[in-house]
């Protein structure tokens, strides 16, 4: 191995164990810090860190792994026992952040994979947050959570449509794309199916095999759906990574107690893989030319992005909560970090974007990613939550 695989190996694994420490000192996303620190090591900066098939090996792992986990944090069960009023405002909201995004979008003149990323809304820094602030477990939180969940089944979804009206148009082999992958849930579906079925039959050996188990069975079962699903995804033209995020979805729908899996699976995600995906993606960005245009687009996608989560996430007072609860909610939403990163990547891989915009849009994922959960604590106190724990 030569020096510079060393030296790689080295400030990757430098980063993985301080950047946790430094953006909790700085007050951002952890992600937030991963990408910021592969910036300064990377090909905008410093330069020290040669892209290399191993790593974007190891980074394509650990992107897989977010989405795997993205859609284990999708409990469908919570959102089927949900009234029906709150089903359907939990619903509409999110589809009237996608039809602002797409209506303004279009009048600004943006293609759609930059009306989607604008539009995005993901769980991953809402759930980190509520977490930190004591708030997951009370009612406010889990309604901000199932909005984010929504929004981010339907983001996927889009992303997933968008990929194959671009591939196919919208005539004979689009609507085959669809029924392929309407196929493909219900298979992915009826096999996780078979696989409960045994867990009913032989719940004791199950039980042992997704709790304790020095083979690890539970994480084996996991991980070869991900990849199996991943695997149909790509035989059906859809990105390997929406199947990964499908399965995710089926795999906590199918079995409901996935705590044990979870954690035991984010100590190599989130403690290794994971991290490196977000400190490539800084590796592999390239700082675009700051000018005014630059500037000015930047200022107007940050400001759309607020502004489709907040204005449709105000429909929340008729939940009984406040307008600055309501405000808070759609700030948090508008860090979509993770959808806008994939956004972005999917964006260059079909050819709709270019990669100066692929960085305008990964810095707007920085700037949300920093500023929402900032605006959110602001917004929302401990205090005001004392009505609806």
């Amino acid at each position: 191995m030569s020096e510079s695989s060393f030296l790689s190996i080295l400030l990757i694994s430098f980063g993985i164990l301080f950047v946790p420490f430094l953006s909790r000192l700085l007050r951002i996303p952890v992600a937030v810090g991963e990408i910021l620190y592969g910036i300064a090591i990377g090909k905008s900066v410093l330069d020290l860190v040669e892209p290399s098939q191993w790593l974007s090996f190891l980074s394509t792992f650990g992107f897989l792994l977010l989405m795997f986990a993205a859609g284990l944090e999708v409990k469908l069960r919570e959102i089927n026992s949900l009234p029906l009023k709150s089903k359907f405002l939990y619903t509409l909201i999110p589809s009237l952040v996608f039809l602002l995004s797409f209506s303004i979008g279009k009048k600004l003149n943006f293609n759609a994979i930059t009306c989607i990323a604008v539009g995005a809304i993901s769980v991953g820094i809402v759930v980190s947050v509520l977490r930190e602030r004591g708030l997951l477990s009370t009612h406010y939180g889990k309604t901000v959570f199932l909005v984010g969940t929504i929004g981010e089944v339907l983001s996927i979804a889009l992303l997933t449509f968008l990929s194959l009206y671009y591939e196919h148009g919208l005539g004979f082999e689009f609507w085959l794309g669809v029924g392929k992958l309407i196929l493909f849930l219900v298979v992915a579906r009826i096999i996780l199916i078979f696989l409960k079925s045994f867990v009913w039959w032989y719940p004791d050996k199950f039980k042992f095999f997704f709790e304790k188990n020095p083979s690890e069975i539970g994480v084996r079962i996991s991980l070869a759906v991900m990849f199996a699903l991943s695997f149909g995804a790509s035989l059906i033209n859809v990105e390997p990574i929406i199947g990964a995020f499908i399965a995710g979805t089926i795999f906590s729908t199918v079995f409901e107690e996935t705590e044990n899996i979870e954690e035991k699976l984010s100590g190599i995600s989130f403690g290794f893989l994971i991290p490196i995906f977000f400190i490539y993606i800084g590796i592999n960005f390239l700082m675009p030319h700051i000018d005014i245009h630059t500037l000015k687009l930047l200022a107007i996608l940050v400001a759309l992005s607020f502004a489709v989560k907040v204005i449709p996430s105000l429909l929340l007072v008729l939940e009984n909560y406040s307008l600055r609860q309501a405000l808070g909610a759609g700030t948090l939403l508008s860090a979509p970090l993770t959808l806008v990163v994939v956004t972005a990547e999917l964006g260059v891989k079909m050819g709709l974007i270019d990669h100066h915009t692929e960085s305008i849009l990964i810095l707007l994922a920085i700037v949300t990613g920093i500023g929402a959960p900032t605006l959110f604590n602001l917004l929302v106190g401990r205090e005001n939550e004392s009505s609806n724990s």
